[in-house]
């Protein structure tokens, strides 16, 4: 009689610690991972517990570049004021200077591999960039390709147009994580594309 009680508490035990393990999200991709064309410098999982992020480019695009071409043709102002969403920033930048933003442009015409969805990051994306220097610079400077490049200590622009301002747009100082603003069409700094996954 005790044996037949043992058997169903076992069987039961099994059934519950499954459950549990089987409702605990599992983290695939992590920051430094090498994926997607890039390096993942941001995971969060969803409600269905699967990863999304954003992966930055393996080297910067340009290394002195204006946001804007010169002139009265990059001096137009794009309401690409989102902090947050750098994609939608670009669309925003494309549809008000077409071929003249030119940061933009380089971000949205990378290419790597079948990756074609790279965009200028936002100022808060570009942030999270500088958040995960630690882990990602070693890792790209100590892994023996010629063709990466860790992230400099230096401005790098952002797709963040300074509200209301035709002239000037948000940088990311990844000396010091420092969000400042300089002009669109005369200030050269650097440039790295963000994708998301």
């Amino acid at each position: 009689m005790k044996n037949f009680l043992i058997l169903p508490i076992c069987v039961l035990l099994m059934l519950n610690s499954c459950k549990e393990t089987d409702s605990t999200p599992q983290v695939k991709h992590f920051v430094g991972e090498r994926f997607g064309g890039g390096i993942v410098v941001e995971v969060h999982q969803d409600a269905k517990g699967e990863d999304h992020g954003l992966i930055a480019s393996l080297s910067d695009l340009a290394v002195k570049s204006s946001w804007s071409i010169s002139g009265p043709g990059g001096a137009i102002i794009t309401n690409a004021n989102s902090v947050t969403d750098g994609k939608a920033n670009c669309q925003a930048i494309k549809l008000a200077l077409g071929f003249a933003g030119t940061a933009c442009n380089l971000c949205t015409d990378f290419q790597d591999g079948n990756n074609k969805d790279w965009y200028l990051p936002s100022t808060s994306e570009l942030f999270n960039l500088f958040l995960q220097i630690e882990i990602i610079n070693p890792l790209l400077e100590n892994d023996n390709d010629v063709n990466t490049m860790p992230i400099s200590a230096e401005r790098y622009w952002s797709s963040t147009e300074l509200d209301g301002g035709s002239s000037a747009a948000y940088t990311v100082n990844m000396l010091n994580g420092k969000i400042e603003y300089f002009s669109k069409n005369s200030d050269l700094l650097r440039i790295r594309a963000l994708r998301r996954f």
